[in-house]
């Protein structure tokens, strides 16, 4: 038989009669509201923390070994782009050297072409002068 709201109305009034108003309420109040079945035991409730526990423990365990996981492939794509870069540094510096030899082999051209327009030009005054 189930406790109802009718029967727990039932209880109070007749504790009232038998033990008095304040027993009556203090009794009531001790009560669970529907029945014993409904009430968690300690055991039980140190139980579930126990299976709360394991279960927190192991996503921390899958998210530990995402972090490992991805933290790998991370590094992996970290080492590739300095890689990448240092050999887009070597092509850089090449082609530097390379400007600087062109650069340098077009300024000693156009002195020569300068020293030579020049010795020209003070041969011509040396002749006619």
């Amino acid at each position: 038989m189930s406790v109802t709201e009718t029967r727990r109305i039932a209880l109070l009034e007749s504790a009232q009669k038998t033990l008095g108003r304040d027993v009556a309420i203090t009794l009531m109040e001790m009560l669970p509201p529907s029945g014993w079945g409904d009430v968690a035991t300690r055991q039980r409730v140190d139980s579930l923390e126990r299976d709360m526990q394991l279960r927190f423990d192991a996503i921390d365990r899958r998210f530990d070994a995402l972090e490992t996981k991805y933290d790998s492939r991370f590094d992996a794509i970290a080492e590739q782009m300095h890689s990448e870069m240092r050999a887009g540094f070597a092509e850089m510096r090449a082609e530097l050297a390379e400007m600087r030899v062109t650069t340098t082999k077009w300024a000693v051209g156009v002195i020569v072409s300068v020293v030579g327009v020049g010795a020209a030009v003070a041969g011509v005054f040396l002749q006619f002068g």
